[in-house]
């Protein structure tokens, strides 16, 4: 953001009135950080530097560098900017660009650098670096009283549901990155002549209707009598047959024994349109997931699934397959649920075939106890859970950029998409240079309210795929995902979206407006 005119300017715009100031001899204080959301604690600090000096200058960090977690910022950078120019204490704003206060420093040059109390024994080894850059150029630091304490982070924990920011949020992303229902629907009409294969254990996801008998008498549980059953292809099936739905041309690679949940297996992806490539295995049996319900809603899961890995002929005959068919379709999506058919020979068939035929790949482990996302690199997109990726660096402490930084450094993948449940999706991409920041995006979830999050992570992966091949941005491509997703999590069940109710879901939205 740039503004000539008035407090809000750029850093080399304030490079100039500096010099200025130098020369009238003006001291020069200067505050730095993200002011999510302004309270008394930030108006005291400020009111506080202002007193220590003539001028006070306060940078403020761009939102793609703000590392506060999911969500942050709260508010976008230009309202932030806009929210500390009203102050009258406050004489010039700028926005910063870089992912610590060192270069804007170097550039500003303060007099004075006022810092929170909490920093004088804090040891942050960033703050430090920042004293060396302003004692260096004869500036010093002062730290704030602290009198009062105020976190913009407790506040938005605690209260962000009562604010109506969502909306705006929302319709912001899809300005900045110019999303209108006709960019939609224009992806979804080039995504028509798309051709996938998906590759994936075969997996059914069965729901048990119930009807409660209240408590057994021989053990404090509950009984159940069940009414009606329906059955669903999980999984890459239903990834592939999410993709069929929209248009695309769509193959399914997996192993398959025979008997009767293979060929409900096998019926309902021809019903759907997808080409099914299978190799025989009659030591895989399918994986079933039966969820029990009552009144719709779910008392117990049993998966009956479990790590069968295939024999070495069958997986040679699997990659074979695998090397065969790639070679009609566009992309290649992978789906490790964890039930043995991605060997670490497969893995490696996998990532070689796909850079042999110059097809991008995809991929999504979501299995955490039996597969890790770690396996597969050079991958165009990946797609864990915060839950997964945390899995496979055994670490449950550090912050998802520092996460996501060491995922592009273990695997060289592209793009990682941080899908959070409820509360939306983190964007990362892999910066060209290894120490620079990493790009962030962060769009919030459609839908408050999830009737069934079975499947909902499937369906985005096949609606950011089906962006990305038709040559559209990573961020149309999570807002596509999102939208699929949004339908998904609104239903019970994990049957593949609609077109038709696809269509009519983005033409309702009102931050597409055109």
């Amino acid at each position: 953001m740039s503004r000539s005119t008035g407090k809000i300017k750029t850093v080399a715009e304030l490079e100039g009135v500096r010099e200025t100031l130098r020369e009238q001899g003006k001291t020069v204080v200067q505050c730095h950080g993200c002011f999510d959301i302004v309270h008394p604690g930030h108006i005291r600090y400020l009111q506080f530097a202002k007193n220590l000096g003539d001028v006070l200058i306060v940078s403020v960090s761009a939102d793609r560098v703000v590392g506060k977690g999911d969500g942050r910022p709260y508010i976008r950078e230009d309202l932030r900017l806009e929210n500390l120019s009203v102050f009258e204490f406050v004489d010039y704003v700028c926005l910063d660009d870089n992912s610590w206060a060192g270069p804007v420093l170097e550039a500003l040059r303060p007099d004075i650098y006022v810092k929170g109390q909490e920093y004088e024994t804090k040891g942050d080894p960033r703050f430090a670096k920042e004293v060396e850059v302003v004692e260096s150029h004869g500036g010093r630091i002062v730290f704030s009283s602290g009198d009062v304490v105020y976190s913009s982070t407790h506040i938005i924990n605690q209260f962000q549901d009562s604010f109506a920011l969502e909306k705006e949020r929302l319709a912001s992303y899809c300005r900045r990155y110019a999303l209108s229902q006709s960019v939609v629907s224009n992806m979804l009409r080039k995504g028509c002549g798309s051709k996938i294969l998906v590759v994936g254990d075969p997996i059914l996801d069965r729901y048990l209707h119930c009807e409660s008998l209240g408590v057994a008498s021989e053990q404090p549980m509950l009984s159940v009598t069940p009414i009606r059953e329906e059955t669903f292809v999980g999984a890459g099936a239903l990834i592939a047959s999410q993709l069929a739905a929209i248009g695309a041309e769509v193959g399914l690679l997996t192993s398959l024994p025979t008997g009767p949940d293979a060929d409900h297996f096998r019926g309902s992806l021809e019903d759907r349109g997808v080409t099914l490539h299978d190799v025989q295995d009659e030591a895989r049996p399918v994986a079933i997931k039966t969820r029990y319900l009552v009144n719709e809603h779910k008392v117990f899961k049993v998966d009956s699934g479990r790590r069968v890995p295939p024999t070495t002929l069958v997986t040679r005959q699997l990659a074979d397959r695998l090397r065969e068919c790639l070679s009609n379709y566009d992309a290649l999506i992978v789906t490790d649920f964890g039930y043995g058919l991605f060997t670490t020979e497969f893995i490696g068939a996998v990532v070689d075939i796909s850079r042999e035929q110059a097809k991008p790949y995809y991929v999504d482990v979501s299995h955490t106890r039996r597969a890790s996302i770690l396996q597969f690199s050079n991958a165009r997109l990946a797609t864990p859970t915060e839950s997964e990726l945390r899995f496979a660096f055994a670490d449950n402490e550090a912050g998802l950029s520092n996460l996501a930084s060491r995922f592009f450094a273990a695997t060289e993948s592209e793009h990682l998409a941080l899908t959070l449940g409820k509360r939306g999706v983190l964007l990362f991409e892999r910066p060209e240079k290894a120490e620079a920041h990493l790009r962030t995006d962060f769009l919030p979830a459609f839908e408050s309210v999830s009737i069934d999050p079975v499947g909902a992570g499937d369906v985005f992966l096949a609606g950011a795929v089906l962006a990305d091949l038709v040559g559209s941005p990573p961020q149309h491509g999570i807002y596509l995902g999102s939208a699929l997703a949004g339908l998904q999590v609104s239903r019970l069940g994990n049957e593949a979206v609609a077109s038709p109710a696809l269509h009519r879901y983005i033409e309702a939205r009102l931050e597409l407006a055109d």
